[in-house]
Parts: structure tokens; sequence; C-alpha cells
């Protein structure tokens, strides 16, 4: 039985180089939002949209905009005539418009271009036997001979226009599945028919309308172009891919490997069926491979949320770089690999002679993300994402045992409310079980003062409430904390013992708050955890020693 897809015809390749090329310069950017992006949109950008969307490329750092048809809707001609007579392109800023090879589809492009600075003139034509026989019923003599003739008219129509500086760009529609022996004899009848003129080139733009191929076989494809075309001089090899396969990336890197000059896409990857090349993603990856593409994607989670307005259209939570969640870490090894990481950054960075953390290929803080929202608690989360929320939004380092001790009640909360775990309900879930648990031990005050005979001894004096009845107590020790230990031991309280003791500071100023940490034991040798915070040591200890008290009292551990 025939299978039902045919593998695609394997591409004769004279001599296979590009894997072994780098990436080392930026592409020119070309962006085709406002037109490839906007007609696949499900509500087209309005004229006041249309506008911004266009500043927003300007912003970023594009130089060549792919503006609209204007031969195809009235809006599409308003709005390019609106960017020319209302000086609203840059002179480092040169628009582009599209245009099928029909004279008096042409002939309405030059209206709009009319007393434009610089433009570019983009004709296209389905080169593609699926599109020349079977949609146009044309032969390949005759699609050529569509093709020139429709630039010779758009030379002359040029020639009428000498204020104005006219590029042009032709696309064989559908290049990939394009026999790429015509592919080749159509582009070079139509550089002939254009006829460059000194250092003028022609952009030559080869598109995977369809992505039909893997990778590799447009990469392929436009190494093979580039070495049988007549006019490589004269000419910007342009890429146009699309993601019906889910690879117009890799394509489009690939094939800047083998030699192309040019990139068109959308941010976001908007476009028809399942979009065009993400500009962003493709820029972000060259500036982590070194490369300086001239583009400004900083701030990202503002463009993406005003993209998002403008075109109605979501980001995926996963989408690379722009998604909410992928500097997110929700597994407990990844949560501790991250945090590690991320407080000896500087020393890894100089160990491996660059930037490089456990689970994050690149440094979140040149998109204009923040460190605080990487890693997120759910019932699947460790010890590290803990420690990170804490440490990051409150200043605090927990001991291990307090914080695996820590991390069964925030596994136990997340479990019970089935959802993802906000850092604010870490911080009370952690101020409830450690620093004001509750309980019949309230502290009202506490004086240590050095005692008349012995300045190195402490005498304790603690006022409190226990069981709602307050007391005054003293003990004396040979320090603060074993004076006030000393001190409530006098009451009817279970008999424990105070077996570690941690102390720490948060802020690095003369102000800074103290932080204690305390574990207790009970009479039968369980373990309860105190934590205490204070304008000083002593203060924040004996609040530590309280909440761990609390703690034995209510029979928690």
């Amino acid at each position: 039985m025939r299978p039902k897809y045919a593998q695609p015809d394997k591409i004769e390749v004279t001599c296979r180089e590009w894997p072994d090329h780098e990436i080392n310069c930026s592409p020119t950017w070309c962006a085709v939002d406002l037109r490839d992006g906007n007609q696949a949109l499900p509500n087209p950008l309005t004229p006041i949209e249309k506008k911004r969307y266009y500043e927003i490329l300007i912003e970023r750092g594009f130089k060549e905009i792919e503006i609209g048809f204007p031969s195809a809707s009235a809006d599409d001609f308003n709005f390019c005539r609106d960017v020319i007579e209302q000086d609203m392109i840059p002179d480092d800023v040169c628009i582009s418009v599209l245009t099928q090879a029909r004279e008096h589809l042409i002939r309405r492009t030059f209206e709009a271009l009319a007393g434009v600075k610089q433009a570019i003139c983009h004709v296209y034509i389905a080169s593609s036997d699926l599109h020349t026989k079977f949609v146009f019923g044309k032969t390949r003599e005759e699609t050529t001979a569509t093709a020139v003739e429709s630039v010779r008219l758009i030379r002359e129509l040029a020639k009428q226009m000498p204020d104005s500086d006219i590029k042009l760009e032709f696309s064989p529609e559908e290049f990939t599945d394009t026999d790429l022996d015509y592919a080749v004899e159509l582009c070079d009848s139509v550089v002939a028919a254009w006829g460059p003129e000194g250092d003028e080139k022609v952009i030559l733009n080869l598109p995977a309308t369809v992505e039909r191929r893997p990778p590799h076989h447009y990469a392929d494809m436009i190494e093979e172009f580039n070495r049988r075309q007549s006019y490589r001089d004269s000419t910007v090899i342009s890429l146009h891919t699309h993601n019906d396969m889910g690879g117009a990336i890799a394509s489009t890197e690939m094939a800047l490997m083998a030699g192309a000059d040019r990139v068109e896409g959308t941010l976001f990857g908007h476009g028809e069926r399942s979009g065009n090349v993400d500009l962003i993603t493709l820029a972000l990856n060259l500036q982590y491979l070194g490369v300086e593409t001239g583009l400004d994607f900083g701030n990202l989670e503002v463009l993406r949320d005003e993209l998002i307005q403008l075109s109605g259209l979501p980001v995926h939570p996963r989408h690379p770089y722009a998604g909410e969640l992928v500097f997110t870490a929700f597994s407990g090894s990844h949560q501790d690999a991250i945090h590690k990481g991320l407080r000896r950054r500087e020393e890894l960075a100089e160990f491996f002679g660059g930037w490089k953390v456990p689970y994050l290929h690149i440094d979140p803080e040149d998109l204009g993300r923040s460190y605080e929202r990487f890693i997120r608690i759910n019932s699947q989360s460790g010890k590290g994402g803990i420690a990170h929320v804490l440490e990051t939004e409150h200043g605090i380092r927990l001991p291990r045992a307090i914080l695996v001790d820590l991390s069964k009640q925030i596994q136990a909360h997340a479990d019970s409310v089935a959802r993802e775990v906000q850092a604010g309900e870490v911080w009370d879930i952690f101020l409830k079980q450690y620093v004001r648990p509750g309980g019949p031990f309230q502290l009202i005050n506490y004086w240590p003062r050095p005692t008349a005979e012995d300045p190195a001894r402490i005498d304790g004096e603690v006022h409190l409430e226990l069981d709602g009845k307050r007391y005054e107590v003293n003990g004396i020790g040979a320090g603060p904390i074993a004076a006030f230990v000393h001190a409530i031991r006098t009451l009817d309280i279970p008999r424990f013992s105070l077996e570690e003791y941690e102390e720490d500071a948060i802020g690095n100023t003369a102000d800074a708050e103290a932080v204690t940490f305390v574990r207790l034991e009970d009479e039968q040798g369980g373990s309860h955890f105190g934590v205490g915070f204070g304008s000083n040591i002593d203060q924040a200890a004996v609040r530590a020693v309280v909440s761990g008290l609390n703690s034995i009292l209510w029979g928690r551990s």
C-alpha cells in the first residue's frame, strides 16, 4: 500500500559545507508583522493599533519593516500613505510593501509609495509545480515571463520616482517546494531583468512558505542555490520560514549557517497556520551565542503584554524567553540547584568563562526579569525553592534543620490546596509555625543586666503571661540566653533543653535586624524549632526560645 505522504525529494548537494560554519554576525532583520502577521490575526489590527505596532518595531531596532499589501486593501493603502505623509519613517528605516506579479496591482502599489524616501517593493510569484500547474495552470516558462515583465515594470515605475530610492525584493513562493534548478533559473532571470547598477543589490527572498522539509534540507537548498546562481555579488539572500512542522527557528539558523544574509519574520511568530519564525526567540538565541543583533528585547514582559493586547493572541507560558514560566522551577532538585547556582553565580562565571547557572541558560536580567519570580512552589517542590523564596524576598537564610521541617509544612499545605503555593503563603506558614505559633506562653518583656557581684554573669528579668496569668520571674546565667532559660524554668512548664542555636542579621547596615534560630528538645527527645526577630541578638534569641517552647506546650513535634 502506498504511503499517504510522499517523502520530499532529496537535495542534490555538490558539496555540503554549512554544518562547519558558525553564525558570527547578525542578519539584516525585516519584520513582517504588519503584513504576514496581521493577515493571520483573528481580528486584524485597527489603524490605531497598526500605528502603535509599527512604533514598537522601530523602538525595538528594526530597520526594515514590511508595512502591508497596499494594492490588496484600502486599510493597507491608507496606512502606507499615512506613514509617508505624516513623516513617520525615520531616516535609517526602510519600509517594504508586498505585491503580486500583476500589472494593475504593481501600479496601485506605486501610487501608495508616492513621495517615499526609500522603500522595498516586494513582488512574489508562485514557483512550485503544485501552484504553477495545479492552481494556476501555467508552465514554468509562462511563470518566468510574468515575473520578468513585472520586474521590468517595477524598474520603469521606480525610474519615474527619481527622488525615491526603490529597491527590489523578489520571492519565488514556496521555494522549498520548487525544483531547485528552476528556482535558480527564475531568480537569475529576475535579477537580469532588474539590472543592478553599481553596488545595488536585489533581495532574493527564498521562503519555506509551507514547512514541508526538515531544517537541514532548507540549509542544503540555500547553500546550493548560492553555489548555482549567477549573481551572488548582486543579491541579498533572504529567509522567510514558517513553522508548520515546528522547525522554523532551526531552519533559519541552519540557513544562516549556509550563507543567507537576511531574515523575515514576526514577533512571537504570529502568522498563518503554525506561524512564522519568531524573531524574538531567534534574535535572543543569536545574542546568547555572542552575536550583536541590533535588536532590543530588554523589558520583554512589557513587550509581551502589549503585543498580547494588540494582537489578541496569548503567549504560551512555556514560550522561550517570554513565557511566564520559562524561568520558573517547580521540581525540588531543580530549585535547589538554581538556588545554589544563583548564590555562586559570580564564582561560576569566572570558572566557566561566562554566565552558567543550573537550569538557566541565560541571565534573565538581560530580559528585564527578576530572580524573585523564578522559583515557585507546589507539591513537587523541595527545600531549594523554599530557601530561595525566603532568602530573596525576606533576606533569611534558614538552617538546614528548620528548612527540612518547613518544607514538610509547605508540602502538606500544597497537597491540601492542590495548587501552586504563592510566596506570600510560604512566608505566612513560616511565621505561623516558627515565629508566632501562638500558645499559652506570651513574652511581655525581658531585661538582661550584669549582676553586681560578677559583671560576666547576667541577671535576667522576665515579664510574661502563661495560660493568661501574668508572671515576673528572674534567673541568673552565664549569658542573656542562659539567664532567660533559668528564669522561665521557675515556672510550671515541661522540661526542655536548648540543643541548637544560630544567629544572623537581615541586611548589611548598622540598623540590620537580628534573627535567631533555635532547636529545643523535649523530655521525649522530640525537636521543636523557634525563630525570633529583634533589634538585637538578645531579644531575637529569647523570642525564638518562646516560639519553640509554645511548640512544646502545644504538643507539636
